[in-house]
């Protein structure tokens, strides 16, 4: 009698064991399936995501950029961007932040293998556009952006540390149609008026300004004028900064160099720009200059025109030289 309780207690023990052991085996197996589907939702999340990050954009020093129509680097310097190849003069900030902007609104449709065939079907072995970034971290990341198609307006491309390719959106900005002119900064100011506090203009070596214009009170006055039109005002600053230049001078003989030199040595006019985070650039503006063969340039058709903050001088058309008169007439309400 005893002995058959005992086996009757062993049983409902062997059995609680084995319910105990079953319900913990359906609880693992439901662990295992609910992480392993956020694993792979997280995974295809990841899949999709810009390969681009803005930590790449935002940390980027220097790029080469190239398309069908040329090739060009650009690093960034303490006073804005600087083409250095082709030539050692100044970028265009817009056409950079044009290039950056394209790269950070990339969004991937699908994605394909990373297998040569897929590399000739979708123009990838003959890239249309080759972007090589490289970051203050000392990384490159390698963006090649392959056939463009306007039927369902999508692309093709690679980023280096990704082995797959990215079907995407068309980029921003049609940067296969970028060329040379495009990186050239012609503008002499390299700010504009929202960006700007105070503007002094002087009459050759002058040490007091002949013009005194500043932001103050969020109203644009002046010194020498009491009652002007501020709009008036703010249109003669406009057109002032909207000056642009005929040539840039990065490559001439040493006596070219210095008959130009020798030209801002003598300015007609200076001007003081501060800007609205407080720093001061000057400018230094030529009088008309006479006939330099060399540059193909004509008697009194010209002028020069320098800046703190680029490293070279710039060749003016002479009609812009009347701009930096600034008449009462000009800002009469």
């Amino acid at each position: 009698m005893q002995g058959g309780y005992s086996h009757q207690i062993r049983n409902y023990v062997s059995t609680v064991f084995s319910v105990i052991f079953l319900v913990l085996l359906l609880v693992y197996a439901a662990y295992i399936e609910y992480f392993q589907d956020a694993k792979d939702q997280v995974s295809a999340t990841r899949l999709l995501e810009n390969p681009v990050s803005d930590r790449i954009l935002r940390s980027t020093t220097s790029f080469r950029f190239k398309n069908r129509i040329g090739e060009y680097q650009i690093a960034k310097e303490k006073e804005g961007w600087l083409m250095q190849e082709p030539r050692v003069i100044p970028a265009k900030e817009e056409t950079v932040e044009r290039i950056f902007n394209a790269l950070s609104k990339i969004k991937i449709h699908t994605v394909h293998q990373f297998e040569p065939i897929n590399f000739q079907s979708f123009s990838l072995d003959k890239p249309i556009i080759e972007i090589e970034l490289y970051t203050k971290l000392n990384e490159k990341y390698d963006v090649k952006i392959g056939l463009l198609n306007p039927i369902n307006n999508t692309s093709y491309m690679t980023v280096s540390g990704h082995n797959r390719i990215f079907q995407t959106n068309l980029f921003e900005g049609r940067l296969e149609k970028l060329e040379l002119s495009d990186f050239i900064e012609s503008q002499v100011f390299s700010k504009n008026i929202s960006e700007i506090s105070e503007f002094k203009l002087y009459h050759g070596k002058n040490s007091s300004p002949y013009n005194e214009i500043s932001l103050k009170g969020g109203l644009w006055q002046t010194k020498k004028y009491k009652v002007i039109s501020e709009d008036k005002l703010k249109e003669k600053l406009s057109k002032i900064f909207e000056i642009k230049t005929h040539m840039i001078i990065d490559q001439v003989e040493p006596e070219v160099a210095t008959l130009l030199d020798n030209y801002l040595e003598n300015p007609l006019y200076r001007v003081e720009v501060t800007t609205t985070d407080g720093k001061k650039i000057h400018y230094k503006v030529s009088p008309l200059i006479k006939a330099v063969p060399e540059l193909k340039l004509e008697k009194r058709q010209f002028f020069i025109m320098s800046a703190s903050n680029r490293k070279y001088p710039y060749i003016i058309n002479k009609n812009y030289l009347e701009d930096f008169v600034i008449r009462y007439s000009d800002l009469r309400p």
